[in-house]
């Protein structure tokens, strides 16, 4: 089984991102936080990179429209990592951010895992034409 956390985040300059670590270092720059919070987002930061690796292979891109298609998931043996995801669905509520958490148990066409996470391509949802 694998975790995806997505968020209903927008950009300072108004673009769509369902990266919750976008979100997070918005929320730690942004003056409307109070600093309580920001100190506990910048704790979960720091530990994500400390415990988390950075993909080598993580934005694979559609030839036919250059959008990236990769998506990283966490492992559900990954505990320590989901329960820091969880401590961040309950600030970034404060925020009126919501975060939707994904439950699959295929993912599509991994490109890039590890311990904790992997990062896999979406099966192309369309079906294949039959000759």
């Amino acid at each position: 089984m694998y975790l995806r956390f997505i968020t209903n985040y927008f950009d300072e300059y108004g673009k769509e991102s369902t990266g919750v670590f976008q979100c997070l270092g918005y929320l730690i720059r942004s003056e409307s936080t109070y600093d309580y919070d920001k100190e506990k987002l910048e704790e979960i930061r720091v530990w994500f990179n400390t415990y988390l690796e950075k993909p080598d292979r993580f934005n694979k891109q559609s030839r036919k429209n250059g959008k990236n298609v990769a998506l990283s998931w966490f492992k559900n043996t990954a505990v320590d990592h989901i329960r820091n995801m969880y401590d961040l669905v309950s600030i970034f509520e404060n925020y009126d951010f919501r975060i939707q958490v994904i439950k699959k148990e295929k993912i599509g066409r991994i490109i890039f895992q590890d311990e904790y996470q992997a990062v896999a391509i979406p099966y192309n949802k369309q079906k294949s034409k039959v000759k």
